[in-house]
């Protein structure tokens, strides 16, 4: 159930607490524009995904780790779907689309910016009750980023879930 969460948060727009330093990993995909940090390696897939934009390739880079999932993915939006929707729209797709892949409820909604690119903090809670998922959704450019965490519901401020959500970093 939580991998399927995971996937499907992560396939519409398209561990637990304590590591020590030594044991996180940089992911630092090549073409990808960007680093995280995760507790180990994570499996790499690239994926078609339709969207209300179009289809997009989504990459992803996904972690199950002890209780958590750590997710990263990015995609990018086609020149005329840019010309024609806001940010604040492709942000609220993007939020609207992870919620409903999980049948979801939204549970924080929050605007955010790295480095003055508008981005969103989304807390969502599948319909069991049992897991959370933090995601950050990030638009650079023409470049969505979606990196997130799934936990069970008592874990949302772990510090382990902290230290990959405050990694993200743009290159």
């Amino acid at each position: 159930m939580r991998w399927a969460l995971a996937a499907a948060a992560f396939s519409l727009f398209p561990l637990i607490g304590s590591c020590s330093p030594a044991e996180w990993v940089e992911v630092r995909p090549e073409d990808g524009g960007f680093s995280i940090q995760m507790p180990a390696t994570p499996v790499e897939t690239t994926q078609p995904v339709k969207t209300t934009s179009g289809p997009i390739a989504l990459r992803m880079y996904v972690l199950e780790h002890g209780d958590f999932i750590y997710m990263v993915s990015f995609s990018d939006y086609a020149e005329e779907t840019l010309a024609v929707r806001t940010l604040e729209q492709l942000l609220d797709g993007a939020r609207d689309g992870a919620a409903a892949s999980i049948r979801g409820e939204i549970l924080d909604d929050a605007a955010i910016s790295l480095s003055n690119h508008p981005g969103r903090y989304v807390v969502l809670r599948d319909p069991t009750g049992e897991l959370t998922l933090q995601i950050r959704l990030l638009l650079v450019g023409r470049r969505l980023y979606q990196f997130g965490v799934v936990t069970p519901r008592g874990d949302r401020s772990s510090a382990a879930v902290t230290r990959f959500l405050d990694s993200f970093a743009l290159l």
